[in-house]
């Protein structure tokens, strides 16, 4: 048993246009095209891209190449020239696609069942066994009938003599359809006379026939249908929120979802919701960290489970990357002729899968004209391209290729097809790929019209996203009339109006009410950093032992001070202490470290907050990067700049952001993290203060920026009692600790499912506060001992700064962890 050794190899010579056969004259369903872009001339052309790329840049639309600083941030690149594909072309690129769909869905059909083919001999053992990808649990697993694949990605090129070849078929996680509709979006917006008049087939019937053929494999009204992605720093993170979006599912990640009684149930925070499907674009061994990858953190432990219990359904079906390899082509066109009775209509690029003596000799005999890649993608194996292997190296390579020849498959080198794109006011061409889509419906097979065509760099004949490449749009010119459905409604049309708020999982509530901590740490951290630093310079003696008692107030644990009260504290080791603290990206309560925990919490849940949100996250994770020196006032103006970006997020909060679920575990978060900090520092006034410490009660309320209200109360007069009663049981001061814990019970009570005992809890903590009389207590003077009634405030103080945090975590348990709390009091 082989495959097809001797296959149709593509002939080359000069590489095929796609919008010219000459150079000078377009093809014939080109020629509208041309002249419309002629008509409208390169300035106007040039402002109407202009505005398209603003929109992208507002809209967020990114892809994320890992080796570019810009990362996760990175706008997604496109180009207004379409791929046009006539209509007679596109009939048959679809009949082609549709057939391999059905034979690749049967053939996984039978690999993951009977295994008739290994028994006949139409399939290698080895193919099968030695993949990766094959995942044992999932043998034997009923899926739906014929619905291994819910969708197939297919890649295309055209050889020189106009001939479409299958480069690579994607088959467990297939990308890129979402960006091709967005793609679609920006390109029929920026040239829409051009589009109406072209006679386009639509986009949007392959994603409504999506969404239906989804719904009704929940077999159930009304299904509760998730699109799993593994997370925000992910290349295509943004095309699964818009795909989530545009389809009307919840988008999630492995942690949002957890299994019990062998269901499937999303954690949100209005309780547990039960998942009827899952549209996964998590890869096959990440889905189950216990029945597949253990060290995977992306997927849902227990999910094979459901599974096979046939309580969930996954699309693609777990496993279906068995088939992903492009070692199995060369197997195809015999396989089609025993599963489906038919000649292979869309040949696949020349392959030869080395694990076979006679292919891998042929491989050895014209290593010049092939490319060498892994057998198994997952194995990690760059291809080595054979004319391009150093003769020093060569020999190595050959003796690599027969020690293990299983391990690698040969393809012929192809001459891609060009295409022309817009680029400095004038038309190039590119080399291109094609990338169609084939979705398995009740109605059976559906491609999408067209598809997203991935273009090489300048000088390049790679197309690869990750290598710089961009995108385009494809029209199929359509011969007959099209249907015009759309999933967005008219903008005429009148909408029903709602205020339903989406689903929030689990996962949004938790990154937002820690966004809003650590937002709200990082400004506490600069505020008493900025208030220090001119003091230190100073290096008066008689102040340091109240710099220390601020810097204490930071509850510091990577602290650089003296450990032990043998070694005296001095300016200079404080020095070096602020400036650790201020630039030191490797400690974690540092200045720089909380900004970047701001950022990453931030991209975590970009796709849910305003685009000038998110810019002023990005100012501030680089609000501290510049290095001014080893001098301290250097250092102020920055800590300035950061105040100022951190009180404009504090603003859009306040201003800018909707009073959902996501709004109020951010502003629990920052009233929590306010008052653990307020509670630390007020406590510090309950001990006796030295005279030469008395100027701690000044820096207290510079850094509760409640300087100018103790002013306009108490004139200049610093005195323990009106400090406390400012930063502590003023009401009326949104810095003081009775604002901070009114606000925390009244948000909390708010939230669906809230526990009373915790509510109890906070309204009895500010009780407490307000039963504390200020009035009567003793004032404290210089050296002198405390009174009795700040050893009772104390005690208070030192309760709640352990209740908070308490409260904290059952606060996560029950919103985002779902695990059973303790119910917890005052003192307890």
């Amino acid at each position: 048993m082989i495959g097809d050794l001797y296959q149709s190899h593509l002939r080359y010579g000069a590489t095929y246009e796609e919008s010219s056969a000459d150079g000078l004259n377009p093809r014939p369903h080109w020629v509208h095209l041309m002249e419309s872009l002629r008509d409208l001339g390169a300035e106007e052309l040039g402002r109407r891209w202009t505005l398209a790329e603003r929109r992208i840049r507002e809209n967020g639309i990114t892809y994320n190449i890992y080796s570019d600083p810009l990362g996760a941030n990175r706008p997604w690149r496109t180009d207004f020239v379409p791929l046009l594909i006539s209509a007679e072309e596109w009939r048959f690129i679809e009949a082609g696609v549709k057939q391999r769909a059905r034979l690749l869905s049967l053939m996984l059909e039978d690999l993951y069942g009977s295994q008739e083919l290994l028994k006949d001999g139409h399939f290698p053992a080895a193919l099968l066994y030695g993949n990766p990808a094959f995942l044992r649990p999932m043998v034997g697993v009923k899926v739906p009938p014929h619905s291994h694949l819910h969708m197939l990605a297919v890649d295309l090129a055209r050889s020189p003599d106009g001939q479409w070849w299958v480069l690579a078929d994607r088959t467990q996680a297939p990308s890129g359809s979402g960006y091709a509709l967005e793609n679609r979006t920006i390109v029929s917006d920026l040239l829409p006379e051009l589009f109406r008049n072209s006679n386009v087939l639509r986009l949007a019937p392959f994603f409504r026939a999506q969404r239906d053929a989804l719904i009704s494999m929940g077999q159930r009204e009304d299904p509760r249908i998730v699109l799993l992605t593994p997370g925000p720093h992910n290349e295509t993170y943004f095309e699964h929120a818009y795909l989530a979006k545009y389809l009307g599912f919840t988008l999630v990640e492995g942690a949002d979802m957890m299994v019990r009684d062998r269901r499937v149930y999303l954690k949100t925070v209005g309780g547990l919701e039960q998942v009827d499907v899952i549209l996964r674009r998590v890869d096959d061994g990440f889905c189950d960290p216990l029945e597949l990858r253990s060290d995977s953190l992306l997927g849902v432990p227990g999910l094979v489970d459901a599974i096979v219990a046939g309580n969930v359904k996954v699309a693609n079906a777990l496993g279906s990357g068995l088939i992903e390899s492009a070692a199995i082509m060369p197997f195809l066109p015999g396989l089609s002729r025993h599963l489906l009775g038919e000649e292979l209509k869309l040949p696949s690029v020349a392959t030869w899968w080395c694990g076979q003596p006679q292919a891998l000799a042929w491989v050895l005999d014209h290593l010049e004209s092939v490319v060498v890649k892994p057998a198994f993608p997952s194995r990690g194996i760059e291809p080595v391209f054979g004319s391009e292997l150093p003769q020093n190296k060569r020999a190595e390579f050959i003796e690599r290729l027969r020690a293990f020849p299983h391990e690698y498959v040969a393809q012929e080198q192809v001459a891609l097809s060009t295409a022309p794109v817009w680029e400095d006011s004038n038309l190039s061409s590119r080399s291109m790929v094609l990338r169609t889509y084939v979705l398995n419906t009740a109605d059976g097979w559906q491609v999408i019209p067209g598809g997203l065509v991935r273009v090489a760099e300048a000088n390049g004949s790679v197309v690869s996203m990750q290598r710089g490449g961009h995108s385009k749009d494809a029209w199929v010119l359509w011969d007959q009339p099209v249907d015009t459905f759309s999933m967005l409604p008219p903008r005429d049309e009148p909408l029903e109006l709602r205020r339903v708020s989406r689903v929030v999982p689990s996962s949004v509530a938790d990154n937002t009410f820690w966004l809003g901590r650590y937002v709200e740490r990082a400004e506490n951290i600069a505020r008493i950093l900025r208030s220090m630093l001119p003091r230190v310079g100073r290096e008066e003696e008689a102040e340091l032992g109240s710099l220390l008692l601020l810097h204490g107030c930071l509850g510091t644990r990577k602290s650089k001070l003296p450990k032990t009260k043998r070694t005296a504290t001095t300016y200079p080791t404080l020095e070096k202490e602020l400036i650790s603290l201020l630039t030191d990206t490797n400690r974690s309560d540092s200045l720089p470290c909380t900004l970047e925990e701001v950022a990453r919490i931030g991209g975590n849940v970009r796709e849910r907050l305003s685009a000038d949100m998110m810019l002023l996250i990005g100012q501030l994770r680089n609000a501290m990067e510049s290095k001014p020196g080893n001098r301290l006032p250097d250092y102020s103006v920055m800590l300035t700049a950061c105040l100022e970006r951190l009180s404009a997020f504090s603003g859009m909060e306040r201003e800018n952001v909707n009073r959902g679920s996501g709004w109020l575990f951010m502003s629990l978060g920052r009233r929590l993290e306010r008052a653990i900090y307020l509670t630390r520092q007020l406590r510090v006034i309950t001990k006796p203060l030295a005279l030469e410490n008395w100027s701690f009660l000044e820096h207290l309320l510079e850094v509760a920026d409640s300087s100018v209200t103790y002013r306009t109360r108490y004139y200049t007069t610093i005195q323990p009692l009106a400090v406390l009663d400012v930063l502590m049981s003023d009401e009326t001061n949104p810095r003081s600790l009775d604002f901070q814990l009114d606000h925390l019970a009244e948000l909390y009570e708010k939230l669906p499912r809230h526990v009373p005992d915790d509510l109890k809890t906070l309204q009895d903590a500010l009780q407490a506060l307000r039963n504390i009389d200020l009035q009567a207590m003793r004032l404290a003077a210089p050296g002198k001992r405390r009174v009795s009634g700040l050893a009772q405030l104390d005690r208070y103080l030192a309760e709640l700064e352990a209740t908070l945090p308490a409260w904290s975590n059952n606060l996560s348990s029950r919103y985002f962890s779902h695990a059973r709390t303790l119910p917890i009091t005052m003192g307890s």
